[in-house]
């Protein structure tokens, strides 16, 4: 699959980016204490629809749910399903949307209600870990650049980088390229070309960088029990640096 897009894949990707972003702000603003987490992907499912676009992610090798919503010690990949989210607890919302064989990706991860002060520096540190890594991206830069910057920022802060997980390339398909890993050393693996879309989506634990996973074979939590905080971004390699495609919401609690 060539990775560099045209322009009218851009646009095309740009104007779904733009519009994944307006849905992600909509799911949050759908969340309330005493919901389940199935609940919650009901009205994202909607929310989509109501859009006239697909949520491929629904599916996706078994996957039962057009979300992943990843709460509290959850890493990534959380089933939606009788989770009840109390005020306190933290949530990652990852949506994927296709319309017409074009991909956007996006997540956040909010705090439900008054959460803990540790609670709130792993959401600010995740963030930073996005930003960081994002200021890589230019011409000629390597993924080892990224995941340096993403890796150096969240061990500075005190916390693990989760490396069974990644991001990765978009546009054409869900997941296209090779793994852009949240780790790695500067000036090594792919090198990155203007007009390509990159999924930057740090995810870093409070604790060790362990990992288990749930018997539904998708949910992965972390070993320790301890919080777990991502977030993603769709970024467009540009003649001079770099276009974030998606936004987020500024607020860390909904």
């Amino acid at each position: 699959m060539n990775l560099i897009k045209t322009n009218k894949q851009i646009k095309q990707i740009r104007d779904l980016a733009q519009l994944i972003s307006s849905i992600l702000e909509e799911s949050l603003q759908s969340i309330k204490p005493g919901m389940t987490t199935k609940e919650l992907d009901m009205i994202i499912e909607n929310i989509m629809k109501k859009e006239g676009v697909r949520g491929p992610c629904k599916g996706y090798d078994g996957f039962p749910s057009v979300s992943c919503l990843s709460v509290n010690d959850c890493i990534t990949h959380g089933v939606p399903g009788s989770r009840i989210l109390n005020n306190g607890d933290i949530i990652d919302v990852d949506i994927v949307i296709e319309r017409k064989g074009y991909f956007a990706d996006v997540s956040k991860t909010v705090g439900i209600g008054k959460i803990s002060d540790n609670a709130e520096k792993i959401l600010k540190t995740a963030e930073l870990c996005l930003t960081e890594g994002i200021k890589q991206v230019r011409p000629g830069a390597y993924l080892g650049d990224i995941g340096f910057a993403i890796q150096s920022c969240a061990q500075t802060k005190g916390y693990s980088v989760v490396r069974e997980y990644c991001g990765h390339f978009i546009g054409n398909a869900m997941h296209e390229g090779p793994q852009v890993t949240n780790y790695g050393n500067p000036h090594s693996g792919f090198q990155i070309k203007e007009g390509m879309i990159l999924c930057i989506e740090p995810m870093i634990n409070e604790g060790r960088r362990s990992l288990s996973h749930d018997s539904d074979g998708w949910t992965a939590r972390t070993r320790d029990g301890k919080l777990s905080s991502r977030c993603e971004h769709m970024v467009l390699v540009t003649k001079n640096g770099n276009e974030i495609l998606t936004s987020h919401p500024d607020y860390i609690t909904v």
